[in-house]
């Protein structure tokens, strides 16, 4: 049997926000940002909310951009053993991650301004068998509207919900797991990753003892609205804060 999956709807049932919503989140603190994928606005917006909460506490950043395996690269960046030029060669930025580099590198770069950061990005593909991680119950509404246009066999929905799961509890847990849960940990990842509240965001929630906030960095270009979410709208008051 084969089922359409539907648009997402259109709706007015997120919120929308501004910068100094994010900033007003008190530490400690998990704040997930949903981006578009190299996006330079969206990207510009989370440097700018990572620089303003280093202000304020101390930050960690985990980025999805930047595989598990280069771990290693980004402390040795982080220690002065690896030049700036040389850090996208570092990482195989071109074949690990695929989208331009220019707009990730203040992100990627943030150890020059004491901000630990951390890769957070992992391999697409099923869990391994032996694989335990929890999977939020109504998640196949949320991936039905991503995969808009497309079909889908029933007998492959299960196997879908959990491989997005168990790509979303890596990226949680390996932003989490070295985070000593004191100031701000910033997770930056893709936005079909926070939009709806199943993703990132809502694995970070089983395995913190701090509040977890999420927040899209923008619109696409046919947005989805779910109940919950809180999108960022630019506007006067952006241009404000520094």
């Amino acid at each position: 049997m084969i089922i359409l999956l539907a648009s997402a709807a259109l709706g007015g049932d997120c919120t929308e926000i501004a910068i100094h919503d994010v900033l007003s989140v008190p530490p400690p603190a998990v704040i997930v940002l949903g981006e578009r994928h190299g996006t330079q606005p969206d990207l510009a917006r989370a440097t700018r909310i990572v620089r303003n909460l280093h202000e304020r506490a101390p930050v960690t950043l985990a980025l999805e951009a930047v595989h598990e395996d280069y771990q290693a690269q980004l402390d040795a960046f982080a220690e002065g053993n690896i030049e700036y030029d040389a850090l996208p060669e570092a990482l195989n930025w071109e074949e690990a991650w695929g989208f331009d580099y220019e707009p990730y590198a203040r992100l990627v770069t943030a150890s020059t301004t004491e901000v630990r950061v951390l890769a957070a990005g992992t391999t697409l593909g099923k869990a391994p068998e032996d694989a335990r991680y929890p999977i939020p119950s109504g998640y196949i509404s949320v991936l039905r509207d991503a995969m808009s246009g497309h079909e889908m066999p029933l007998d492959m929905e299960e196997r879908f919900v959990r491989s997005m799961a168990w790509r979303d509890y890596k990226i949680a847990s390996l932003a989490t797991g070295p985070w000593d849960q004191q100031g701000y940990l910033v997770i930056v990842t893709g936005r079909g990753h926070v939009e709806g509240g199943k993703g990132v965001n809502w694995q970070a929630e089983q395995v913190v003892d701090v509040p977890v906030h999420s927040f899209v960095l923008a619109y696409g270009k046919q947005p989805p609205c779910y109940a919950g979410d809180q999108v960022w709208k630019p506007g006067l008051f952006e241009r404000r804060v520094k």
